[in-house]
């Protein structure tokens, strides 16, 4: 990767070292399954990411843990997702909000996977 000196290296994000996904309860409105489902964050689109080439990328500011970049299953939407570690078990993920990629994000993804995204982005 090409770097002109404002960029951080993003990695491949290494998915086994977490055993479980943190979700609150479905009926908590004020939860972190509420609120990334009022984003079309669902279970299947954090499941997606975390399975299909997720790449942990930079963003300025940002008040999580990870920054999440990653295709669905069908290669259709790449997903910017945002985690935090959970309180719960320091091995665990906890999705905090996401979105469809920005087209800097898609950059990112693309220059760490040497993929060209061809997929529908925000």
């Amino acid at each position: 990767m090409t770097l002109t000196g404002n960029e951080t290296v993003a990695t491949v994000f290494n998915v086994y070292e977490w055993d479980a996904i943190d979700w609150d309860d479905p009926d908590d409105n004020d939860g972190n399954y509420a609120h990334c489902k009022r984003h079309g964050v669902t279970e299947t689109v954090v499941s997606d990411v975390l399975r299909e080439q997720p790449v942990e990328i930079t963003l300025s500011p940002t008040w999580s843990d990870f920054a999440i970049a990653g295709p669905d299953y069908g290669w259709s939407t790449l997903w910017t997702v945002l985690f935090d570690r959970s309180p719960k078990r320091g091995d665990w993920l906890r999705p905090v909000t996401g979105w469809w990629s920005k087209v800097a994000e898609v950059r990112q993804w693309e220059a760490i996977t040497t993929r060209k995204w061809r997929g529908r982005h925000g």
